[in-house]
């Protein structure tokens, strides 16, 4: 599986940080990037209130958004409490993992459980201890992540991954 991007959304859709891991990411154009993400995070959002809307009210607490997949690729999705979100964009390595076979379908649903662990680890190891507890923290102001170790340990963490490539 190749990891494309990771981006962090506060509740109302402002980008709070985005990675690229995809080689070639760097050369978009601004404008270009800052749509793409605004429809991730719309897309995100719509769904979310659909996952919400269908289930039934005994399990609305669990009626949450874990992760989209199309034909390019799936975007792993955590929602905190604090109505963060974190999404983590990826492909599968193999078209194979597509046949349709029930064993395919196991480890996927297992590598996206894994994924999303290591979304929650993100959050509650690295985000809140790095970000959130930094001195330099203001949660009315924009807020410079490259100024924490945040980005450092998020990539020794997600390289440290056997999913991540």
């Amino acid at each position: 599986m190749a990891v494309h991007s990771l981006h962090i959304f506060d509740r109302k859709g402002k980008t709070l940080f985005t990675k690229r891991y995809a080689p070639g990411g760097d050369n978009d154009d601004k404008h270009q990037l800052s749509e793409q993400l605004k429809l991730v995070f719309g897309m995100l959002f719509s769904l979310r209130e659909t996952c919400t809307s269908l289930a039934p009210e005994t399990e609305i607490k669990d009626a949450g958004l874990h992760s989209v997949s199309t034909g390019a690729g799936t975007l792993h999705n955590y929602e905190t409490l604090s109505g963060l979100r974190f999404a983590l964009y990826t492909t599968s390595s193999s078209s194979s993992s597509r046949s349709g076979g029930n064993n395919n379908n196991n480890n996927g649903k297992q590598q996206g459980a894994a994924i999303r662990t290591s979304l929650r680890f993100i959050y509650t190891n690295l985000w809140v201890e790095y970000v959130i507890r930094s001195p330099i923290f203001n949660n009315s102001k924009t807020m410079d992540v490259s100024s924490t170790n945040f980005e450092q340990k998020l990539d020794a963490y997600l390289k440290s991954k056997t999913w991540f490539k």
